[in-house]
């Protein structure tokens, strides 16, 4: 993207902001991972590393995270995933669109030791790791039963993503 995603105009505030309005409709708790706010647990290890620190800090056992690039997503969409998390055994809760897990995750707290085992070995895909996992995946026609279309994950990955996404 060139710029950080965290700081784009969108409808007239941040996307950060309009990600944490969102998020405050569908958590008891929101916390906000990354830059300055609180650092990754371990710096360069990608987004599993953030995964990670919002472990440590949360005191829920089942949590929502969101990339801050998925302005689409909606309060009845996190409703939805926040109840599949919390009734699921499983311990992550990922959806699937083609062959990619956009990164919105149900997740439990009890999952720390084995992603923090993981950051320090080779493989930090976040993609790698719900593929290994016992996760519970949503498929795309589970979505469309429920009433969610797969363009909801549709994310702001380059300046013409940004800019489509205002058309």
């Amino acid at each position: 993207m060139g710029r950080d995603k965290a700081l784009l105009n969108w409808h007239g505030r941040t996307l950060l902001a309009h990600m944490v309005g969102l998020l405050e409709t569908a958590a008891d708790e929101v916390q906000v991972v990354g830059r300055d706010r609180l650092p990754d647990r371990i710096p360069g290890r990608g987004p599993l590393s953030g995964i990670a620190t919002a472990l440590e800090m949360t005191s829920t056992d089942a949590n929502l995270i969101l990339a801050v690039d998925l302005p689409f997503l909606t309060k009845d969409f996190l409703l939805y995933l926040r109840s599949r998390i919390e009734r699921s055994g499983r311990r992550v809760t990922a959806c699937k669109i083609g062959s990619q897990f956009p990164l919105c995750l149900g997740v439990r707290k009890t999952l720390l030791p084995e992603i923090a085992h993981r950051l320090v070995g080779e493989d930090w895909s976040v993609h790698a790791w719900i593929a290994g996992s016992d996760a519970e995946i949503i498929s795309e026609s589970q979505l469309l039963s429920a009433g969610f279309e797969a363009s909801i994950f549709r994310n702001l990955n380059t300046p013409e993503d940004y800019r489509g996404a205002h058309t």
